[in-house]
């Protein structure tokens, strides 16, 4: 049996042979591209005894010194955060050192002179790309078509190869404005920045080193400011909020600010980052999915599903504050009020929630909390009671920014003027694996089925005549804590 199913097997072969020899015709066997000794020798199709190696391996000096040389490389992207090794920065410019230049994504989704792209660049370039290659192989090719600047590999390691190394991991913000706002910079900027980092460790399976340098090349901390700059210039907000959160997120943590840029900038020398996350607002805005925000594309990275529950255990990892930390029997429900803050509810649909949720503690369905977050209240207590509530009820507001702590799973009840669909929050609800309700006055949509974005009327959202039905939020709550109490 063995005999005659080889014979079959070989008699194959020789009809293959015949009709590939008929079909290429004068070229012969001998042309064809096919090599046996090879793909045997190779492992791929079995030992024939011959063991030459027919790999190639450069026998150049100069790959030697490509590989000693610390070319830059980017390991994780989506518009307006670049994970980059190697890194090189030089007057006011990132700049990227490859043999591979069409490996770096468009400038303008790495980084941007200005957030606001109303002001002229005057020549410069925010980002540059030197491109190692040979010289051209004709005269007509053409430098200006070229990726970058063609630099030699001797050149590459003459103009870079002693630049100063700087510590890192480093997060650097390239805004020139938009960071001094909790929401701004750690529910946007910062947020966007994380995500990026946190998928990089998703996608690779590396356990990562903690960040050891934020920096802020266009922003001053706020006691170092000149005199008569604004918010626009500084990047902590008048709370404290972005200070204390990145400290909480990254101890001993090492601020870098517009001074120290601008000397390194004046000293006209190369600077080396190992490794570098830049943050930029407008290369966001500038991504196909922005959606008025600059996280759009990032958010949209895959990420282990305690991303965030990474940062506030962070947070709470030395919290000895007033609130127990411990989830209690019953769904916990928070009504995080907004009164005298200007953007609120009219005063009697305002008490009219109260009673609402307050009775869901009367009906002995949850445990209730009424409160509003003031300056006066520390962020550990703020983070701590947001860490235990299931469903958040609040006015749109900075306020909501807070839902990025609560547990996966819980929802998130934003109430915004019936005609507004102001989608500031909603996405970080997604992000945080909350469920996101927005209330209109008397009815509510869910992310993907609310109204387009927008808020028509001189005030916009900033209004305090907000109208609100009560019970179309406590009806949707009590069904939420029905389906969780079956769970």
């Amino acid at each position: 049996m063995m005999l005659r199913s080889s014979h079959r097997v070989y008699t194959s072969y020789a009809a293959a042979a015949v009709a590939v020899y008929l079909l290429l015709g004068p070229l012969g066997l001998g042309q064809i591209p096919f090599f046996p000794d090879s793909f045997a020798s190779s492992g791929w199709g079995g030992s024939s005894g011959n063991t030459r190696d027919n790999g190639i391996r450069s026998t150049s000096p100069e790959t030697d010194k490509l590989l000693n040389f610390k070319m830059s490389k980017i390991v994780n992207f989506a518009p307006g955060y670049t994970v980059v090794e190697n890194l090189y920065w030089h007057n006011y410019s990132y700049v990227f050192v490859t043999d591979q230049p069409w490996h770096v994504p468009k400038h303008e989704y790495i980084a941007n002179k200005h957030v606001d792209t109303r002001i002229p660049l005057q020549g410069h370039e925010e980002v540059k790309v030197y491109g190692i290659r040979l010289p051209p192989v004709s005269p007509e090719v053409k430098e200006e078509n070229q990726i970058g600047h063609s630099i030699s590999l001797d050149e590459a390691i003459a103009l870079f190869g002693k630049a100063e190394e700087l510590q890192s991991p480093m997060i650097i913000n390239n805004d020139d404005n938009f960071v001094s706002h909790y929401y701004h910079w750690i529910g946007e900027t910062f947020l966007g920045a994380w995500r990026t980092w946190s998928n990089y460790a998703w996608r690779t399976g590396l356990t990562l080193p903690n960040i050891k340098v934020v920096a802020f090349t266009k922003q001053y901390n706020k006691a170092e400011a000149p005199p008569g700059s604004n918010g626009g210039s500084w990047w902590e907000d008048t709370p404290g909020a972005n200070r204390w959160f990145t400290t909480k997120f990254f101890p001993g943590v090492t601020y870098e600010t517009r001074p120290v840029w601008e000397e390194r900038a004046a000293s006209h020398e190369y600077y080396l980052i190992p490794l570098a996350l830049i943050a930029d607002r407008r290369g966001g805005h500038n991504g196909p999915s922005n959606a008025w925000k600059p996280w759009g594309d990032a958010l949209r990275l895959p990420v282990s599903s305690d991303w965030l529950v990474n940062l506030r255990d962070r947070v709470l990892s030395d919290y000895t504050g007033p609130i127990n930390l411990r989830k209690g029997k019953k769904p916990h429900v928070m009504y995080l009020e907004r009164q005298g803050s200007g953007r609120e509810l009219v005063p009697e649909d305002h008490e009219a929630l109260v009673n609402a949720v307050q009775k869901l503690q009367d009906d002995g369905l949850a445990d209730v909390t009424i409160k509003g977050f003031s300056s006066s209240i520390p962020f550990a207590d703020q983070v701590a009671e947001i860490s235990t509530v299931d469903i958040l009820i609040s006015v749109h507001g900075n306020g909501l920014t807070h839902t990025l702590w609560m547990n996966p799973g819980g929802s998130v009840f934003e109430l915004q003027p019936a005609e507004c669909t102001v989608t500031d929050y909603s996405p970080l609800a997604i992000a945080a694996g909350v469920q996101h309700y927005l209330v209109h006055e008397t009815s509510f949509c869910i992310p993907e089925e609310c109204p387009g974005r927008g808020c028509p009327g001189p005030r916009a959202i900033n209004r305090d005549d907000i109208r609100v039905t009560a019970h179309v939020v406590t009806d949707q709550v009590r069904r939420i804590i029905r389906r969780m109490t079956k769970a």
